[in-house]
């Protein structure tokens, strides 16, 4: 092979193709013109001597060549961000960027307080978060966009190290009016029966919801399928069906009366939440931070 220029613009130009698919969404992505992208792939492949996309009518596609050099553009963009951070930390956490992605109930509902409370001890950091669902957030790290990584559901890769961050508990809600509202210890069956206000199917919290009434002998007989918490949370709150669902959602509906929790002593379903960091990747000074707020607990209180 010949000898690489390995010049930041130049691999930049050619993971946005390869993440976007093409030339065009390319250059949007990264904010330059698309014959400039066009150019610097060109000129890419003239450092390594062999063609790293195929062209075709309908876009482009990477080759086998191109298959592998994108796994070595993207650690070594990532080894890039990480010497700057590690160049920018010698001045402190005055300044910086801190990027976090999230599964949606986690995004949503758990982590604003600890982004308040890290905003609070280093006003200069830039904190941007991300919700998507635990396959895009897995996806985002393995391509150095993140430096936190927060799921609902597991993740399999040899490159991501997982592990429990807290427990999460689901509840079966419903509105006050609801004819199950005023009953006690109701048994599993009875939501059979009932309208189940699901998430939808690409959602982790779908699926364990599914398992943990299965677990419990419930076959769901109606369903309605809604994409994202908070429209279930309205829905149910109009009598419309009923909904499980994290407690953390539901906390300001419980204590406003909107929504009530069943008395269902069988259906007991709980998950983990996730943290996700790259094996081969060592963490910024702000991930540092965080990731010591993320340990310290509750910082709601």
């Amino acid at each position: 092979m010949k000898h690489l220029n390995m010049n930041p613009a130049l691999l930049r130009a050619f993971v946005a193709v390869a993440e976007h698919s093409g030339f065009t969404a390319a250059a949007r992505a990264i904010g330059v013109s698309q014959p400039a992208v066009s150019r610097a792939v060109r000129e890419l492949e003239r450092n390594c001597g062999f063609e790293l996309l195929e062209r075709a009518p309908k876009g482009i596609r990477l080759t086998r060549a191109g298959e592998s050099f994108l796994l070595s553009a993207r650690d070594v963009l990532g080894a890039m961000r990480s010497a700057e951070e590690a160049v920018a930390a010698l001045g402190g956490l005055g300044h910086g960027r801190l990027h976090i992605g999230a599964s949606t109930t986690i995004a949503t509902y758990v982590l604003p307080a600890f982004i308040g409370r890290f905003l609070q001890a280093h006003p200069g950091v830039d904190v941007r978060l991300d919700s998507a669902h635990t396959r895009a957030i897995a996806q985002m790290l393995l391509d150095y966009h993140l430096d936190i990584a927060l799921t609902e559901a597991p993740v399999h890769d040899e490159r991501i190290h997982a592990r429990r961050w807290r427990t999460d508990h689901l509840v079966a809600v419903a509105s006050p009016q609801h004819p199950l509202a005023s009953r006690r210890r109701i048994p599993p069956s009875a939501l059979a029966i009932e309208l189940l206000l699901l998430r939808e199917r690409e959602s982790g919290t779908r699926a364990i919801v599914l398992e943990g009434l299965a677990a419990a002998g419930v076959r769901p007989g109606r369903t309605m399928e809604i994409d994202g918490p908070e429209a279930i949370k309205q829905i149910a709150a109009a009598g419309r069906g009923i909904a499980v669902v994290s407690r953390h959602t539901v906390v300001e509906q419980l204590a406003l009366r909107r929504l009530i929790v069943l008395d269902i002593p069988k259906l007991k379903i709980t998950r983990p939440f996730y943290r996700l960091s790259l094996k081969r990747r060592r963490a910024s000074p702000a991930a540092k931070a965080f990731e010591t707020l993320l340990d310290a607990g509750d910082v709601t209180r």
